[in-house]
């Protein structure tokens, strides 16, 4: 699905965008990013979008009051956070619903996005920077400028030694917790199992937004191939490893595509699936 910068999903019903098409700031590697741009996708939002550097938190701040992104403008506001991205998502376009119309299965699939977001972005962020930063600071620069001009490459590298503490400080990481970081990855995975039992979909039988908040937070690692943008350096061994142990899994595997109709998901993914 090949959106460029400030590109767009093709036009929704027939309508070309426009001043007011919704616009995306985010990071390329990023799962928080990821998931507010598969929903955009998966409700074939017409949108621009535009990636900022590593010098975001200044222009993030200004818009939402929050160091983070990514940030969508929709309808005048700036507004912050995937999970509030989504639920403005749903209000504005309630075509393609991410939300369960039943309550009870709302409220669960509301809970899983949540656990998925505090629980296994975080950790599998920690699990995949750690050694990085503590073996291969140079090759941390450039996964986590991914997607980004080489410009911002240019920009960290030398700061190589000094970033990687920032970067923890930011994200609350600690070098000591790489195994405690990881046996919550595998936990968030092990529950993915047990929400699904053997089922297509975590809520119900349809998509929602628990099967969203999964994939994404796990397409970085999965690196699956519809996924925007692609690493473009080669992890180190120790790393390679550690993705091949996670393919292993059940859990990753529904997320990949393996134990579900394949071309079906992809079609969830892509805007321009059977068009």
């Amino acid at each position: 699905m090949p959106i460029g910068e400030l590109g767009h999903v093709g036009p929704r019903n027939g309508r070309e965008t426009t001043m007011d098409t919704p616009l995306l700031w985010h990071i390329p590697l990023s799962h928080f990013s990821e998931k507010a741009r598969w929903a955009l996708d998966y409700k074939r939002i017409a949108h621009h979008r535009q990636v900022l550097g590593p010098d975001y938190l200044i222009r993030a701040w200004r818009a939402t009051g929050h160091g983070t992104l990514p940030i969508l403008f929709l309808d005048g506001r700036a507004i912050g956070d995937s999970t509030h991205i989504i639920a403005a998502l749903e209000e504005r376009y309630p075509e393609s619903p991410l939300y369960p119309s039943d309550a009870t299965a709302r409220q669960r699939a509301l809970a899983l996005e949540d656990y998925f977001d505090e629980q296994l972005g975080p950790a599998l962020r920690a699990a995949i920077v750690t050694p990085l930063f503590r073996h291969d600071p140079d090759v941390a620069l450039r996964v986590l400028t991914t997607g980004m001009p080489d410009k911002a490459y240019q920009r960290l590298r030398p700061l190589r030694r000094i970033f990687p503490a920032y970067y923890r400080f930011r994200h609350k990481i600690r070098d000591a917790k790489l195994e405690a970081d990881r046996a919550t990855v595998n936990a968030a995975l092990d529950r993915i199992e047990q929400e699904r039992r053997g089922r297509a979909y975590l809520v119900g039988d349809a998509f929602t937004v628990a099967d969203l908040t999964a994939a994404a937070m796990l397409g970085p690692v999965l690196q699956p191939p519809e996924i925007q943008y692609p690493l473009r350096v080669e992890l180190p061994p120790y790393l390679q490893d550690y993705r091949a142990a996670l393919l292993q899994h059940p859990a990753t595997q529904w997320a990949a595509g393996d134990r579900v109709d394949a071309t079906a998901f992809v079609c969830e993914r892509s805007p321009s699936c059977g068009t």
